[in-house]
């Protein structure tokens, strides 16, 4: 090989790790974004649940399965790095209608309805920013695999 075609090689693998680079930053930025969402909106409802036990054994009972929900899905993004839809939608899904209904009845909760529909959107926009990074597994001798 000579010195431009090993130039050129080395010029495109640069360039490849540094779309790599730039899509894994993407789609870990995604995740984050979700992930957070998903802590929050499971923090939220299980103390909102646990504090309604007191009062109202429906809305406490609401409040503990969506925030078992939400924690079940922020593992899954977290530990498990899952990228299918029903740990995001499921829980957030639930909460919006739940939302819409409280709206018609005339309490409104804006903050919550456009956090869940913002982890609705991200739910397909993430699966891309996903399946965009190359899949590329570098074995121990650091060939690699095809």
């Amino acid at each position: 090989m000579g010195e431009t075609e090993e130039a050129n090689s080395r010029r495109a693998d640069i360039a490849m790790r540094n779309r790599r680079r730039t899509l894994e930053s993407r789609e870990r930025k995604l995740t984050m974004a979700v992930f957070g969402l998903m802590a929050y909106s499971a923090f939220a409802n299980v103390v909102s649940g646990a504090m309604l036990l007191t009062t109202s054994s429906l809305d406490a009972g609401l409040g503990l399965i969506l925030g078992a929900l939400y924690s079940l899905g922020a593992y899954r993004i977290w530990f498990k790095d899952d990228i299918r839809w029903w740990p995001v939608a499921v829980p957030a899904g639930i909460s919006v209608a739940v939302l819409i209904l409280a709206w018609l009845g005339g309490v409104q909760h804006p903050i919550p309805l456009l956090l869940n529909t913002v982890l609705l959107v991200l739910v397909p926009i993430r699966r891309r920013a996903v399946a965009a990074v190359p899949n590329i597994s570098f074995k121990a001798d650091g060939s690699a695999a095809a």
